[in-house]
């Protein structure tokens, strides 16, 4: 009698567990918001991945078109503000130089031909070297290097927009280097309506991952 009365209780209280272990309700940390009568009830969003993450190309066209380089930093492309940079600095430097050597032959030529007579010391001594007909020649070809060498800084420039838009475009695009080529068995279905020759209703498949 006692044994059939523990064995008895042993199976109410294990009944009972497997009960309380099925009522159990497992809740989610929610964020709770009132309005009037109408309770709203929301999950908390959870963390993407760093390429799955929101990501605007237009606001990577205005930062670098602001800043040259600042958008290829938002775009992760950081290594490329070097290049940027390197690029404005010596085609800037070329239309600068070339400005410069414009104005300075300009007033020689001024000066030979008696147009200025109050100029640098530079521009007499270029006016005692050459010729009018020279000076003339020289800042016409120094002022069109400025004109060629200013066009490719801007160009320069405007390539660096581009180049954050594009990329800002690309940003959750899954470029992979993963090209591989997978040869299958191919067995033609016999529900087809077009009739074929028994000799190809067996044959390979070629299937190309990129």
């Amino acid at each position: 009698m006692p044994r059939r009365l523990l064995l008895l209780i042993g199976l109410t209280i294990l009944i009972g567990f497997q009960r309380i272990e099925a009522q159990v309700v497992t809740f989610d940390t929610v964020n709770t918001t009132i309005t009037g009568d109408t309770i709203i009830q929301e999950k908390p969003k959870a963390k993407l991945p760093k390429n799955k993450r929101p990501h605007s190309s237009k606001v990577a066209t205005i930062m670098s078109t602001c800043l040259p380089g600042l958008g290829q930093i938002y775009n992760g492309r950081w290594w490329e503000v070097p290049i940027v940079y390197a690029g404005l600095g010596g085609l800037g430097y070329l239309a600068y130089s070339n400005y410069s050597d414009y104005h300075l032959y300009l007033d020689a030529y001024l000066y030979s031909t008696g147009d200025a007579t109050e100029v640098s010391q530079q521009a007499i001594d270029l006016a005692g070297h050459y010729s009018s007909t020279n000076l003339q020649t020289y800042k016409e070809s120094y002022r069109r290097d400025f004109e060629f060498y200013t066009i490719l800084t801007v160009a320069w420039y405007g390539l660096n927009i581009l180049d954050a838009c594009v990329y800002g475009h690309l940003y959750n695009y899954d470029i992979s280097d993963d090209l591989s080529l997978s040869i299958d068995p191919y067995l033609r279905p016999t529900e087809t309506p077009i009739k074929m020759p028994q000799y190809a209703q067996v044959g390979l498949s070629f299937k190309l991952n990129f």
